[in-house]
């Protein structure tokens, strides 16, 4: 962007003021530059969020923006290599290390867009199951190496123990083949359904109870408070890929629709 062009200081600008004097900008030469599109991009740690103008100049896209917002991470390098920013309930992969097989780890719930870029002796990426199928494909855009990356749809350990097993053995299985501790309190395995709500009662959920389950339709009820739980509690209900509609409760079912999904 030309230095002549007004800028947006600090953290949080006024979009519209900036847009206004923006357009001002261009208009005195001439120029219409519409609003296009809106962007989110992982810049070194900070995230940087931009409105893009754009006009058809002497038969050419001539492109600018403005800068709407700018988030500030704080971020962390491990001995490998890669580097991360400290996220909301978890981290974003900021930079990949240059090794030839890579395992971001399952705590990454974001790319940054530039993350293997300069990376030329990555060649295997597993991608685990909390980053979702557009973070994989914005970062690879800009990546200019060839990858396979093995995306997984759920963890990358989904081995029960054999307490697990033998308490799923033991428990009580309802007619959608679902199966419950004894005591009913505890969902510890789940099976394919189309529509399936857990009973309200059920306190907990097995964090590997989903793994290999295709629901497209599931009721989670209030009682298993699942907002209080830490990332590592939280049951793994599979990548964007797999899964389906997850609807948590705040209330009986009794109540009718739940606030979150009106």
């Amino acid at each position: 962007m030309s230095d002549d062009v007004p800028m947006a200081c600090g953290d949080v600008c006024e979009i519209n003021d900036m847009l206004d004097r923006l357009k001002t900008f261009y208009r005195e030469q001439g120029l219409e530059m519409p609003v296009t599109f809106e962007s989110v991009d992982v810049e070194d740690g900070h995230e940087v969020e931009r409105l893009w103008l754009a006009d058809m100049v002497d038969g050419k896209w001539v492109e600018d923006y403005v800068t709407v917002n700018r988030t500030v991470y704080d971020t962390v390098a491990e001995e490998d290599g890669a580097v991360f920013a400290l996220i909301e309930n978890g981290r974003m992969l900021v930079k990949a290390p240059n090794v030839k097989h890579y395992r971001i780890p399952e705590d990454v719930y974001r790319i940054a867009d530039h993350a293997f870029l300069g990376c030329s002796e990555l060649t295997d990426i597993d991608v685990p199951y909390g980053i979702s199928n557009y973070e994989i494909e914005k970062s690879l855009e800009q990546s200019h190496t060839k990858m396979h990356i093995h995306a997984w749809d759920w963890a990358y350990d989904n081995t029960r123990s054999p307490e697990l097993e033998k308490e799923i053995a033991e428990g009580w299985t309802d007619d959608y083949g679902f199966v419950y501790s004894q005591d009913r309190k505890r969902l510890l395995k789940a099976a394919n359904a189309e529509i399936y709500k857990i009973p309200e009662g059920v306190e907990s959920i097995d964090r590997l109870a989903f793994v290999h389950c295709v629901i497209k339709e599931l009721h989670i009820p209030y009682t298993c408070n699942l907002e209080k739980l830490s990332p590592e509690e939280c049951p793994i209900f599979g990548s964007d890929r797999v899964q389906g509609c997850i609807y948590p409760w705040d209330k009986p079912y009794s109540e009718g629709a739940n606030d979150e999904f009106q």
